[in-house]
């Protein structure tokens, strides 16, 4: 079966950090989406950086779901682990981008 494919953009790194997810094993992002997507589902996330003025291919699996009138407000969406063959490649490229951000939490967790 296809990944599902999704598509979102982070302004900076400091959004980049609000919607990323160290504390899942490879790595991992939270995708605001209304799509209605279940544990297990393997998807192909688009995340356009801009202030890298990069964009990066994702492939995962969705461990982590936010229904819509979370608490706290959250923002309803999924949380994708990295998987595949370029998973610690594409780990590193965002936990690079984040450096020593990654031992803070983030201001705005998105989930």
């Amino acid at each position: 079966m296809e990944p599902i494919k999704i598509s979102f953009t982070l302004n900076d790194r400091a959004a980049l950090h609000n919607h990323y997810m160290p504390m899942l094993k490879g790595g991992g992002l939270f995708v605001p989406t209304q799509e209605p997507l279940n544990f297990g589902d393997r998807v192909q996330v688009q995340v356009e950086l801009l202030s890298e003025k990069q964009k990066a291919s994702v492939p995962g699996r969705v461990v982590w779901i936010t229904p819509g009138g979370a608490v706290r407000s959250l923002p309803q969406g999924v949380g994708i682990q990295i998987i595949g063959e370029h998973q610690s490649r594409i780990q590193q490229y965002f936990e690079g981008l984040l450096g020593d951000n990654l031992l803070q939490a983030p201001l705005r967790p998105c989930y």
